[in-house]
């Protein structure tokens, strides 16, 4: 069998509902060029592991599964990064979740295409429909720039790729020889934005107009059950790592790290004993950094809480 030319990493826990969509998406895929499913079920306690092996039974040299009999994240440990890519033989990677699926079958041609003919890329991507759990109508995020304001795609780089934020880890692919785990295992709290500003540390990115496939949006899951300020404090100590590590590279990270940073600390000194000082502590941080990025985002979002929060204290007394 010759060498597959694109590694697909789908990881899968308790998937046993939507698996078969995800594989059936994937194999449906229309290409000039032979591609391998790495797939890594994490000890799974549904039907997730016997509709693997009924697919892989049914192809053998595309399906090529892990089959776990104690669950590996709860330990800690990054599928992807240990299990996965480092098994992945194609010249090209992507990924596709077990809750996920694929709708264009045409999607890793198109991929391929434009990665082979454009060596000074290391990663393109492309749209997606999000389907809440329960329903059956596709939505997009509320965040999602429609793509009319790029109708022939967006080139990106790691200075501006979340600015505005395009990528989803569902339709991406990448050069296999662009990524480091070596470098991804040096993050402690490492996450697909990690994925991407390391891609693109190697070469510009490319999001396609196309809508490519479908993310599963579940209802009750570890990051819905924390509170806001959970979230916020757990999103700026991700953020403050990639911050220290591309912070001089990527404007878009430092506006991400500062917005978060300080609305974080706007929201402890709603409970502050020491008002002044801390509000003081809040000014002197916003005028930190590079000059520029404290003039065009950090002073104009300090502004902005200010006035939230004088609100908030105006509505107590009231």
């Amino acid at each position: 069998m010759n060498t597959p030319f694109v590694s697909i990493i789908t990881i899968a826990y308790n998937h046993a509902p939507f698996i078969r969509q995800c594989l059936d998406g994937i194999l449906k895929q229309k290409t000039s060029f032979s591609f391998e499913v790495l797939i890594h079920d994490d000890a799974s306690t549904d039907d997730t592991a016997n509709i693997i092996r009924e697919y892989e039974t049914r192809y053998p040299d595309v399906i090529k599964p892990i089959y776990q009999t104690e669950n590996q994240f709860s330990k800690g440990i990054d599928p992807e990064t240990t299990f996965l890519i480092p098994r992945a033989q194609g010249k090209y990677i992507a990924s596709c979740e077990g809750d996920d699926y694929w709708t264009d079958p045409l999607k890793l041609q198109k991929q391929v295409d434009f990665l082979e003919t454009h060596p000074d890329y290391s990663i393109c991507a492309g749209r997606f429909w999000t389907l809440v759990a329960g329903d059956t109508v596709l939505g997009e995020p509320d965040w999602m720039i429609p793509m009319t304001k790029y109708p022939k795609g967006r080139t990106v780089s790691l200075d501006n790729f979340m600015d505005p934020y395009l990528f989803q880890w569902l339709t991406v692919c990448f050069r296999r020889e662009s990524f480091s785990v070596e470098k991804y295992n040096q993050f402690e709290e490492a996450k697909d934005d990690t994925y991407f500003a390391l891609l693109l540390e190697q070469g510009k990115g490319f999001v396609f107009p196309d809508y490519f496939g479908v993310y599963r949006l579940h209802q009750g899951g570890i990051w819905g059950g924390k509170t806001y300020e959970q979230r916020v404090y757990e999103t700026v100590v991700f953020f403050r790592e990639l911050f220290l590590h591309f912070g001089n590279k990527s404007k878009s990270i430092r506006k991400r790290y500062f917005a978060h940073d300080i609305n974080l600390r706007f929201i402890e000194l709603k409970t502050s004993e020491h008002l002044i000082k801390d509000f003081m502590k809040i000014l002197r941080f916003t005028f930190s950094g590079k000059i520029k990025d404290v003039f065009s985002f950090q002073i104009p979002f300090f502004l902005r809480k200010t006035r939230i929060v004088i609100m908030y204290y105006v509505k107590k007394r009231i």
